[in-house]
């Protein structure tokens, strides 16, 4: 949880009161008129009524973007996710990808130990004409979305939920045809701090894609 921490106060004649040494109370604290605000000498604020603040100490949030990377025509690619010190969450986001088989293709962790290729708790589905939804442990795979005539455009997020626990939500359309959602939400727990995720063609490499780019964006906070 984050506080606001104060050191000064800007009057409307615009003098300024610091040395917050015994405390301030600033405005009505009562009624339904005005803004109250206590403010401890310890600099901690508590405000009454609409606040609005222009600027913050102590709370940072870096997002970096990488550009548009080829899949290739391998039956994998793996992508680094660097240093995941502070990452908040990392968003995959793909466009145009194709493959030549009918296998549903998927996502895979890894860490310093390798890729993991189980221990994943997750649910894939489909609406459209017809609803599905599948379990899978050994990746967040797709389901119903292996089709060699497919062009796919979607987003893959992994958002952390504590440690080197991570939230995975993955969702696509059908460019070429269709009006059918795909999608799968789940959890994988990591041996030890993420270093790369792997997009796989199909869950035994038997597939190869045939088009198709992704690029990460990773999001980094700091209190």
């Amino acid at each position: 949880m984050s506080e606001i921490r104060v050191t000064s106060i800007v009057g409307e004649n615009g003098g300024d009161r610091v040395g917050l040494t015994t405390g301030l109370t600033v405005g009505p604290l009562t009624g339904t008129t005005g803004i109250g605000a206590t403010i401890t000498h310890q600099g901690h604020a508590q405000f009454a009524g609409v606040c609005t603040a222009t600027s913050f100490s102590g709370l940072t949030e870096t997002i970096t973007s990488g550009a548009y990377t080829s899949l290739g025509t391998g039956t994998h690619l793996d992508i680094s996710t660097g240093d995941s010190t502070n990452v908040i969450k990392y968003e995959l986001m793909f466009r145009a990808v194709s493959t030549n088989g009918s296998n549903d293709w998927q996502f895979q962790l890894g860490d310093a130990g390798g890729i993991e290729t189980s221990g994943y708790s997750v649910v894939a589905g489909y609406d459209g004409s017809n609803e599905s939804t599948t379990s899978r442990t050994d990746g967040f795979r797709w389901t119903g979305a292996g089709s060699p005539n497919y062009i796919m455009d979607g987003k893959f997020s992994l958002t952390r939920i504590h440690g080197n626990i991570w939230w995975g939500v993955g969702d696509l359309v059908r460019t070429e045809a269709g009006s059918t959602l795909y999608y799968f939400k789940g959890s994988k727990e990591l041996s030890a701090a993420i270093t790369q995720i792997r997009i796989m063609a199909s869950s035994n490499l038997s597939t190869n894609f045939d088009g198709g780019s992704v690029k990460l964006i990773t999001y980094k906070g700091t209190v």
